[in-house]
């Protein structure tokens, strides 16, 4: 078994392919002894350039790390679209909305938030920053935000308490979650790469098709209700990235967003960013399996 490090930023569903692939032994069938470390992002890739982990789960923020000159490289996607949807207080109609608590002003939530409320052609609210989903959720029982923009398990345990789902960005590209290493350690490490590579895609695999596990999995190792559960199961089915790949002209649009909102002038080469080749042999692998 090889010992390996990753850092999420936290134990969300977002990441749920390693906690569920290190629970079902589906790392460990690839060699792979999992560390999961949970650590908030920035202190995450200081880690990881450091070398004192090995991979991390944060794949935009390696992106925008890489950006800058650190040698890290994204090598795996778990989610393309956004798994956020905007709830509101019950009886909440769009036109209503004057403010949304999202997490925080100018992450994912913040951007998803903006995307639904487009659509919705009410632009004009002020937004709230919680610092957490969590916090948000509660900001919504307490009536302290007329909507907010969640991910699951929040997502379920709103609709199904009664509140007003308003539209969701399942169908908006972006990146969430993914798997990212250092330069260095993916040229002297490709082997353990790979089988990491394969463990991700198995898991993810085994999460979309095998509901009569992954039900039960969330009630015992996320705490959720049955009913929760198998609601949020339906979301993750359609947000799961399973084949940890993206097209490249998508991937290029979504560089070009992050280089823009990171007020980098010079364009970026992809290949300083991504490197897929190992996704791409490890998909091959099993295909042939």
């Amino acid at each position: 078994m090889d010992k390996v490090r990753l850092t999420v930023p936290a134990k969300s569903l977002t990441f749920v392919p390693y906690y569920f692939g290190k629970a079902q032994g589906i790392f460990a069938r690839e060699g792979i002894d999992l560390e999961i470390i949970v650590m908030r992002p920035p202190l995450g890739v200081t880690a990881l350039v450091a070398g004192d982990l090995d991979y991390s789960a944060a794949g935009g923020l390696s992106i925008r790390a890489a950006m800058k000159g650190v040698p890290l490289r994204t090598i795996t996607f778990i989610q393309t679209r956004l798994s956020f949807s905007l709830i509101g207080q019950p009886g909440m109609t769009p036109s209503r909305i004057r403010n949304v608590a999202a997490s925080g002003i100018g992450s994912l939530a913040h951007h998803a938030a903006t995307i639904v409320l487009k659509r919705l052609g009410n632009e004009n609210v002020a937004y709230i920053s919680t610092n957490t989903t969590a916090n948000s959720y509660t900001s919504l029982l307490g009536k302290a935000a007329d909507a907010v923009i969640l991910t699951p398990p929040y997502t379920s345990m709103a609709t199904l308490a009664g509140y007003v789902d308003l539209g969701n960005t399942f169908d908006v590209r972006e990146l969430q979650g993914g798997l990212a290493a250092r330069a260095a350690h993916i040229q002297d490490q490709r082997e353990q790469v790979k089988a990491v590579v394969r463990g991700t895609l198995r898991s993810m695999d085994s999460i979309v098709k095998n509901e009569a596990e992954v039900i039960p999995y969330l009630q015992r190792d996320f705490g959720l209700e049955p009913k929760i559960a198998a609601d949020t199961f339906k979301i993750l089915r359609q947000v799961v990235n399973t084949d940890g790949d993206i097209e490249e002209p998508v991937l290029k649009s979504i560089v070009e967003k992050i280089r823009q909102d990171s007020g980098i002038a010079a364009e970026v080469p992809i290949d300083r960013l991504v490197d897929l080749s190992i996704l791409r042999e490890a998909r091959a692998e099993l295909r042939k399996k």
